[in-house]
């Protein structure tokens, strides 16, 4: 039997990090090769919920026989969609119903069903755009451009605050005008609550003077720490819901609140009757959820943690998930920013009663030019598509603190120097000697710096 040769499936070399489109994926590709001192706060991982959810759902999960036939239907069974809308229904005000509630392979897959859903509609066609505002996750241009073919547009905010003002800008300087704006809330990477009156004022604007249909990105909806303010609304509790239903739709799912991303479990809520008819299947067309279904292992799991049965009002299960989920956020957050404002290590909205989400968006600008130079050499970036100071703060920030930031031009950060901190990657204890260490290693950079030798990076 000949040697296997290069190109054996089973001796070919994995892809280099750097070729991984998705930066948080490129992030944990290069996180897995790397020595096990390396901790990895790029990726929003939340690690806070496991051991609640260890003992209340995994503890008790089964499979039966019904679990290994073909999910039915592949949007969800009632009673997890029934969950979903009640969970849902305490920050909406009652405005879900189940019957508008349907699963997909993630919050990504969701975004990515509602774009073909409106294009079946003729509300979208390829090329049209998305306002995006920015800094902003950096997936929305897979979700809404590598399948559906649109094209993300981000919208630079002034002082990284939302108003209605710079969309409006953004909307006017596109040709042809935009079809779809993409809201987050609470927003990634920025960590902040939407005021009620900023949302009202763009979404009433968005659909009463354009064409456009609003999407409303809730994944963090449950991820509040004691006193945020301002409070969350959610855009189906807004006073222009009503009126524009089949306008207006919310995506949700349980990633970043239950800490289950490897799950990949969302949900589009929609009541528009374009989306349901997409979502549901009809005139001869699968249901979009063919191609990326609750399956009936996940859909088991899902049912466990929307049991009925787990109690009522406050006592019902995945309440009370949410309120001890609460409590745990909070104190990560208050040990993880007190130890980096030791130091200090600022970030955007420091010292202002924000909430936070899962992040904190450091702003190192000040350390752009201060990097020494690195014995033998620069290695090859992990991040070439931005501005190469910044790849070499991000860099400098691994080797002296062994941690891996998000940079924020990935995230269409308006200027180099910001990085990502998600800071329910790991537990208590170690996030905040990682805070620590990144106190340390920038505080190096307030010293006067060495004259580089000739020639160097």
């Amino acid at each position: 039997m000949p040697e296997p040769g290069p190109t054996d499936p089973v001796t070919a070399p994995p892809v280099a990090a750097p070729a991984i489109a998705d930066a948080e994926q490129r992030a944990a590709a290069y996180h897995e090769g790397a020595p096990d001192d390396l901790l990895n706060l790029a990726t929003a991982v939340n690690v806070l919920l496991y051991e609640p959810l260890r003992d209340a759902v995994f503890a008790r999960a089964r499979v039966e026989r019904d679990d290994l036939r073909y999910a039915t239907p592949p949007y969800g069974p009632e009673p997890v969609r029934r969950g979903v809308a009640r969970l849902l229904n305490r920050v909406t005000g009652g405005r879900v119903f189940w019957q508008d509630v349907f699963a997909a392979t993630g919050v990504s897959g969701a975004l990515e069903c509602l774009a073909f859903a409106l294009r079946d509609a003729g509300a979208l066609r390829p090329g049209d755009r998305v306002l995006v505002p920015a800094p902003s996750w950096q997936g929305f241009p897979w979700c809404f451009g590598q399948r559906p073919g649109l094209h993300c547009v981000p919208v630079p905010l002034t002082g990284f605050e939302l108003n209605l003002a710079d969309v409006r800008r953004a909307y006017h300087a596109q040709p042809p005008r935009p079809r779809l704006l993409v809201l987050t809330n609470p927003a990634n990477p920025l960590g902040v609550n939407h005021p009620r009156t900023t949302l009202e004022e763009i979404v009433r604007w968005a659909v009463e003077e354009t064409d456009m249909h609003v999407i409303s990105d809730e994944i963090y909806t449950f991820s509040q720490v004691d006193g945020a303010s301002p409070a969350f609304t959610s855009v189906l509790s807004l006073d222009a819901y009503p009126w524009h239903t089949d306008r207006i739709h919310l995506v949700w799912g349980l990633a970043k609140d239950f800490g289950l991303t490897g799950f990949r479990i969302g949900f589009v809520v929609s009541r528009a009757a374009a989306v349901r008819r997409a979502m549901t299947g009809g005139t001869g067309r699968a249901p979009m959820a063919w191609f990326g279904p609750l399956d009936s292992l996940k859909a088991a799991y899902a049912g466990l943690l929307f049991d009925e049965r787990t109690g009522t009002g406050e006592q019902w299960l995945p309440v009370r998930l949410m309120e001890q989920y609460r409590e745990l956020l909070t104190g990560q957050y208050r040990a993880v920013s007190a130890e980096l404002g030791k130091h200090p290590v600022p970030w955007v909205g420091r010292g202002t009663h924000r909430n936070p989400a899962q992040f904190l968006l450091l702003d190192l600008r000040r350390y752009l030019d201060r990097v020494p130079c690195r014995a033998g050499g620069a290695p090859p970036p992990l991040y070439p598509e931005i501005d190469p100071g910044e790849e070499r703060l991000r860099r400098y920030v691994e080797d002296r603190a062994r941690v891996l930031l998000l940079p924020g031009q990935m995230l269409s950060c308006p200027e180099p120097g910001y990085f990502r901190l998600c800071f329910t990657a790991y537990g208590r204890e170690t996030m905040v000697r990682a805070a620590r260490a990144i106190g340390e290693a920038v505080r190096e950079l307030d010293r006067p710096p060495l004259s580089p030798p000739p020639g160097c990076c």
